[in-house]
């Protein structure tokens, strides 16, 4: 069990706005910012941004585990992990403008600091692994296994387009609407268009876990988690024990195992690879937002078939003298 404070974390703040002082018109009323809202001291409409320390920040982690062995070799052993770790910035970038626009704000102020859930590490973590060893004359076999469950991948809901004229077409939370507020909003297009996008919003938050559990409220920070993944590897070793005590081994890896057997299996869900999924896009002008949803969004997560969901096959050769 670990649990760690911080004392000086980073945060980029952008030193080019003062406090919002303005107000969104419609369902989602957050603060925004005016052009009487930049800092003229950075000539009044340059964003100025500025590495600085934050008290926010803690982390929990703890693991329990039990380990069987036997005489043979053979072993069992079964673990979980629990993680809680809260910042106020997960940075994930070298440029600082990068990890301002990145980094999901605050809605009554940007450059206030939000303790919130990381972007790294998995909330929950189920291992298991055993092993089993055979010896038969000159040769021996050994198999060996590894399996996890994991529940994590953390990411936050948050406009296409700078709602709040802070600087960051990236950062901006979303208002989670109800079906009655979705029929009041103004989206892009004519009438039909609209009636479509209006339809294809209320059928999106629907099908979506978190956002038909949060209507009418912000989405939280990194608060959204994607399905549990599992994944299995084999190891197969072969020993070729020779007369002069000397031996050769062969190695097998089959890695995500499953997905050898079924092309279904051991495959990972995301619904963005940046963690920050964007399914409603906003322009605002004077105050006023217009939205756009592209209708083809269906559903929240999507399958990836990069390498960590396909299987994999390594060979290893090894002389032990």
């Amino acid at each position: 069990m670990v649990y760690t404070q911080d004392i000086n974390a980073m945060m980029v703040r952008n030193f080019g706005l003062r406090r919002p002082s303005g107000t969104l018109q419609g369902v989602d009323n957050r603060p925004i910012y005016l052009p009487g809202d930049r800092a003229t001291i950075f000539g009044g409409a340059t964003n100025a941004y500025v590495f600085t320390n934050v008290k926010e920040g803690h982390t929990f982690n703890t693991t329990l585990q039990v380990t069987k062995n036997w005489k043979d070799g053979s072993m069992l052993q079964i673990g979980y992990n629990y993680l809680d770790a809260q910042d106020a910035a997960s940075i994930d970038a070298e440029i600082s403008s990068d990890a301002y626009d990145r980094n999901p704000a605050n809605i009554e102020n940007s450059n206030v600091p939000v303790l919130a859930p990381s972007l790294y590490g998995n909330k929950h973590r189920i291992v298991g692994a055993g092993s089993k060893r055979f010896r038969y004359g000159r040769f021996g076999t050994t198999i060996s296994i590894f399996s996890e469950y994991v529940k994590g991948g953390r990411f936050s809901y948050t406009y296409s387009g700078d709602i709040n004229n802070d600087g960051s077409p990236l950062n901006d939370l979303i208002y989670i609407p109800t079906d009655g507020e979705i029929d009041q909003m103004n989206f892009s297009g004519d009438g039909t268009a609209q009636a479509a996008q209006k339809a294809g919003l209320k059928a999106y938050i629907a099908q979506d876990e978190y956002l038909s559990a949060n209507r009418g409220d912000y989405a939280e920070k990194y608060a959204a988690l994607s399905p549990w993944y599992s994944r299995w590897d084999v190891r197969i070793l072969e020993d070729f024990y020779l007369p002069n005590n000397n031996t050769v081994q062969l190695s097998i890896d089959i890695l995500n195992i499953g997905n050898l057997i079924n092309s279904d299996w051991g495959v990972r869900q995301y619904a963005t690879y940046t963690g920050l999924a964007q399914p409603l896009a906003v322009a605002v002008t004077d105050g006023v937002p217009t939205y756009s949803f592209d209708t083809a969004q269906n559903a929240t997560f999507f399958k990836d078939f990069g390498l960590s969901s396909r299987w994999q096959l390594q060979l290893g050769l090894r002389y032990i003298f």
